[in-house]
């Protein structure tokens, strides 16, 4: 459980370095996202969240002397550290940024609220640890070093208030449990385990957690319909299908490599631009589905995997072999049992001397490999 929380985490930094308040697309929502919230738990939306950190920033750049600026960046990291934490006021105002911090690893170590509860380690964005560094690295804020969220709760409750109102948000809706129970909704909305943010949040039970969302029978009813569709998609998509994780990337001016590992321990590579690789938002773990059309795969005999040039190759059988008389359909089986198939001329068959039962292998380009993210 814990290194799931760890990779969970490391997922959501990635994400929030990208805009924590990035909202998920249509096409790319998890199902995570598909409940709703219990009215009487008090929380901020994304577009509220991203105007209040706004009003802290500009609350901070308006400020007239160096002292006072310095002042108002130190309420906005606690003001931060409770945004992006999820942490309680008082686990927050107790962290030594000098022992708590590990900016390796993104994490803030939280001792918990009560004597009882046991320390627990938050990834947070390193954006944000960059910030703390800075602040507490100033010679002017010698004297803060190891206090720097040692602020009077009341202080930090009144300053929530004052920029809630400039954020043009009713100051009741605002405050430090309301942005713990704003983070604890994000973190469901963008897929993080119920026990991962259990663990994240320091909560002793799942049920604790769990208030946090609500499915209604629409909710329900939406989430059954996404998982059918996506079924249905998988099933009619391209004739070869690779499930994995991205094992390795590699870049270039242009274009982008992609390997991935299968369960079964095929490594397939695809080459993709930039742009595309980009627009994916891959990163190294992460599950994906390598697709090849049928036109696509070769099929040769032995001779042929020493003399080809593409990237991916695999030993396999002929399964069954249809024709027309001038396309043929090709189906194999690899080595370790992954279904394939080929669409070539019935020449190309002939002068192979293809039949079933045939050992035989089935390759084809990196370029023809279709990257999938569900």
């Amino acid at each position: 459980m814990r290194r799931l929380c760890d990779q969970a985490g490391a997922a959501l930094a990635r994400k929030d370095q990208e805009g924590p308040h990035r909202r998920l697309s249509q096409g790319s929502a998890c199902q995570a996202a598909l409940f709703s919230v219990p009215k009487d738990i008090r929380h901020l939306d994304a577009d509220e969240l991203d105007r209040l950190t706004k009003a802290f920033v500009a609350w901070r750049d308006a400020a007239r002397t160096p002292s006072i600026r310095r002042a108002r960046e130190r309420m906005r990291l606690v003001y931060a550290m409770l945004r992006v934490s999820g942490a309680k006021l008082g686990e927050v105002l107790a962290v030594n940024e000098r022992t708590d911090i590990d900016r390796a690893r993104s994490t803030v170590r939280f001792a918990g609220s009560r004597e009882d509860d046991s320390p627990r380690k938050v990834v947070v964005p390193r954006d944000f640890l960059d910030d703390v560094e800075r602040f507490a690295a100033s010679p002017v804020n010698r004297a803060l070093r190891g206090e720097l969220f040692r602020l009077d709760p009341g202080f930090v409750r009144r300053k929530l208030y004052e920029q809630a109102r400039r954020a043009g948000l009713p100051p009741g809706r605002v405050s430090p449990t309301s942005l713990r129970h704003s983070r604890a909704v994000e973190l469901l909305r963008s897929g993080v385990p119920l026990p991962v943010v259990q663990m994240m949040l320091g909560h002793s039970s799942v049920v604790l957690t769990s208030i946090y969302c609500s499915f209604s029978d629409t909710d329900c009813q939406r989430i059954v319909s996404r998982c059918v569709a996506k079924e249905t998609r998988m099933k009619t998509s391209a004739r070869n299908t690779f499930f994995g994780t991205v094992s390795s990337v590699r870049k270039s001016p242009l274009f982008t490599e992609i390997s991935l590992t299968t369960a079964t321990g095929e490594e397939v590579v695809s080459v993709i631009t930039n742009e595309s690789f980009e627009r994916l938002g891959l990163s190294e773990a992460d599950p994906v589905t390598a697709l090849v059309k049928a036109p696509w795969v070769l099929v040769g005999k032995d001779e042929f995997r020493a003399k080809t040039s593409a990237r991916n190759c695999f030993s396999g059988k002929v399964t069954s072999i249809r024709g027309d008389g001038v396309a043929v359909e090709i189906m194999g089986e690899l080595l370790s049992g992954t279904p394939m198939c080929a669409l070539i001329t019935a020449e190309s068959v002939e002068s192979l001397d293809l039949k079933e039962g045939d050992p035989v292998w089935f390759f084809f380009k990196a370029f023809s490999v279709i990257i999938n993210v569900q």
